[in-house]
C-alpha cells in the first residue's frame, strides 16, 4: 500500500469510528476504483476489514456503557443469517452481465449502482432525523413484543441487501436503531459497532465457503491503518454535538451516493 492508499484507509477508519457506520460506503469505493479489485472482491474485502475494525471499535464504547447488548442480539442474530444467504446464494446467482430491453449492464456496474441507491436513500432518512435533547441517554417508552419483531425482521431484510453490495450497514442500522429501537443517537452508534461486526464476519465466511479467494497481506495491511482512523473517530466522538454527526453523517452519505452514480455513469 502507498502513502495515498494508506491515508484513505486511516480516513475510513475515522468515519466508521466516529458515526458507527459510513465504513463500507468508502471502502468499497476505495477498493474497487483506487485499488482496481472486482466490485465481487472489494465488496467481500469490504465485510472483513469493516468487521474487524467494528470489532475493535466498539471496545472503547463498551467501557463507556454505551453498547445496548439486547438490542444487537436481536438485530444481529438475523442480520447474521440474512448476510450470509445474501453473500453465499444470492450473489453468486447474479449474472456476469443483465439485460434490461436494450440496456446491459456488467455486474461489477449492478452491484455498485444498488450501492449507490441505497446509499442515497439512506442519507435521506438521516436529514429528515431529529436529533434527540441528550447526548448520551433518553427516556424512552419499553419496547413491546411488536418492536422487537420489526427490529429482527428489519435486520434480516438489510442484512441481504446490505451483504448484496458489501456494506457493513452501519450507515442503515444506526437511523434503524434510533428509529425501531429508540435508542439515543450515540448509543445507536456505539450498538451499531457490535451488530455491524458479527454481520460481517457472517457475510465474509459465506464468501470463503463460496470459494473467493482472499490477499490476506493486503487485507492486513489495510487494516492496520483503518484501526488508527477507528481510534481517533471513537475518541472524537465524545467531543462531537449530536446534531453535527447526524448532519455530517447525512451529507458524507449523499456526497458518496453521488459519486458513485457518477463514476458508474462516466
Amino acid at each position: 500500500m502507498d502513502l495515498i492508499g494508506s491515508l484513505l484507509a486511516i480516513i475510513m477508519g475515522f468515519i466508521l469510528g466516529l458515526l458507527g457506520g459510513g465504513g463500507s460506503i468508502l471502502t468499497v469505493p476505495i477498493l474497487a476504483y483506487f485499488f482496481g479489485f472486482t466490485a465481487v472482491v472489494a465488496t467481500g474485502y469490504s465485510l472483513f476489514v469493516v468487521g474487524i475494525t467494528s470489532l475493535l471499535g466498539s471496545v472503547k464504547y463498551y467501557k463507556e456503557q454505551l453498547i445496548d447488548f439486547k438490542i444487537a442480539a436481536l438485530f444481529s442474530i438475523p442480520s447474521m443469517i440474512g448476510v450470509f444467504i445474501s453473500r453465499k446464494y444470492f450473489l453468486p446467482m447474479l449474472p456476469e452481465v443483465m439485460t434490461i430491453g436494450s440496456i446491459s449492464l456488467e455486474k461489477n456496474q449492478v452491484i455498485m449502482g444498488l450501492f449507490a441507491m441505497l446509499v442515497l436513500v439512506i442519507s435521506g432518512f438521516m436529514f429528515r432525523a431529529k436529533d434527540e435533547s441528550s447526548n448520551t441517554s433518553q427516556t424512552k417508552k419499553p419496547l413491546h413484543f411488536r418492536d422487537l419483531l420489526l427490529i429482527s425482521v428489519g435486520g434480516f431484510l438489510m442484512a441481504c441487501l446490505t451483504g448484496f453490495v458489501g456494506a457493513g450497514g452501519g450507515f442503515i442500522i444506526v437511523p434503524a436503531l434510533v428509529l425501531l429501537a429508540r435508542l439515543s443517537l450515540r448509543k445507536a452508534i456505539a450498538t451499531s459497532l457490535v451488530i455491524i461486526s458479527f454481520k460481517s464476519f457472517a457475510g465474509f465466511l459465506g464468501d470463503l465457503l463460496g470459494g473467493l479467494v482472499f490477499d490476506w497481506s493486503f487485507l492486513l495491511n489495510f487494516i492496520m491503518f483503518t484501526m488508527v482512523g477507528v481510534l481517533l473517530g471513537t475518541i472524537f466522538n465524545k467531543r462531537v454535538p449530536v446534531s453535527v454527526l447526524r448532519k455530517g453523517f447525512a451529507y458524507f452519505v449523499f456526497v458518496m451516493g453521488i459519486f458513485i452514480v457518477l463514476k458508474e455513469l462516466l
